[in-house]
């Protein structure tokens, strides 16, 4: 089964999609127009920058899975199915339509609020109605674009989500991209780990990050020699954190000064592995929400079992 994008020349809505498998094929519109400059034909695929891009991987996902579950099911006209599933999801709001259920889809099991509480929550805060700004979603947040900003709003369970994913995964370039070595350190200094607790751990996770990342490079190139001088450097490194260590009152900042590529991503997932992990996960949103002033709180109704939402403007 194949699920691919194209252009119908034909059509001012000119997005479709088509769904084959083998010599049977279904095609309908997405209801949505893109301007054939911004189209790459041999990818399948609109601009990286469109507000739905996302939501046409997602989509594809989706569209697959549930080809592979109605199959298994043993359901017939497999193909006639998911394209009246995408035209229920298009009929009245186009391709935000596929973006909402797409949104609410993928984050089910991690208990999001609803794609429609975040668009409700967005219009309580600017005053704006529905075609005032475009919606963009990216995995467990949403960007609203009006004239003026992009507005970014996230929430508790969002975050929660992709940091646990980050750990859980052991995800060692979000770590150090997408989190806060501060909050972490907040976390770290709230309770403290004693030496004889933390070191091991932390040399643990070490030897498991090179030991991935000799097996990783032998797969793709089929040599590691290279990776021999690095090593020691980053055992050098570990060598000088377990020398400051006693001194210091904050392991994790300790480990991002020395070494923020690898060392504090380790030394992050070591703390986790000592600590309860979804308590760190709920100070750390804490800290991240309702300790920076940059983001403002949202909720929908004064009801105490309301979603909380926190939205802040975009910057890039």
């Amino acid at each position: 089964m194949k699920v691919a994008y194209y252009l119908n020349e034909g059509r001012k809505k000119n997005l479709y999609c088509r769904i084959s498998d083998g010599a049977e094929k279904v095609t309908f519109s997405l209801d949505y127009s893109v301007d054939p400059q911004k189209w790459n034909a041999k990818k399948e695929e609109i601009d990286s920058e469109n507000e739905y891009y996302f939501t046409l991987i997602d989509f594809k996902k989706y569209l697959s899975g549930k080809y592979h579950e109605l199959k298994k099911e043993g359901k017939d006209d497999v193909l006639m199915r998911l394209k009246n599933d995408a035209l229920l999801f298009t009929r009245k709001n186009g391709i935000d339509g596929i973006a909402g259920r797409m949104f609410d889809y993928f984050n089910k099991e991690d208990k999001l609020p609803e794609y429609t509480g975040f668009i409700q929550a967005f219009e309580k805060f600017s005053e704006l109605k529905k075609g005032e700004y475009k919606i963009e979603t990216i995995g467990t947040i949403i960007h609203f674009h009006t004239k003026e900003d992009i507005y970014e709003m996230d929430t508790y369970e969002g975050l929660t989500c992709r940091l646990k994913s980050f750990i859980e995964e052991e995800s060692y370039d979000e770590i150090y991209t997408e989190t806060s070595e501060n909050i972490w350190s907040d976390i770290y200094t709230d309770a403290g780990i004693e030496k004889h607790v933390f070191l091991p751990e932390l040399l643990s996770q070490w030897e498991k990050y090179w030991n991935k990342k000799y097996q990783d490079v032998n797969e793709k190139i089929g040599r590691t020699s290279h990776l021999d001088e690095i090593k020691q450097q980053s055992w050098r490194q570990f060598q000088v954190y377990m020398a400051c260590y006693d001194g210091c009152e904050d392991a994790i900042k300790l480990a991002y000064e020395i070494d923020e590529m690898e060392l504090y991503p380790i030394s992050v997932i070591a703390m986790m592995n000592i600590f309860d992990a979804e308590t760190c996960y709920g100070e750390y949103c804490e800290f991240e929400f309702d300790g920076n002033p940059e983001w403002k709180s949202i909720s929908i109704d004064e009801d105490d079992n309301s979603p909380i939402f926190y939205i802040r403007t975009c910057e890039f």
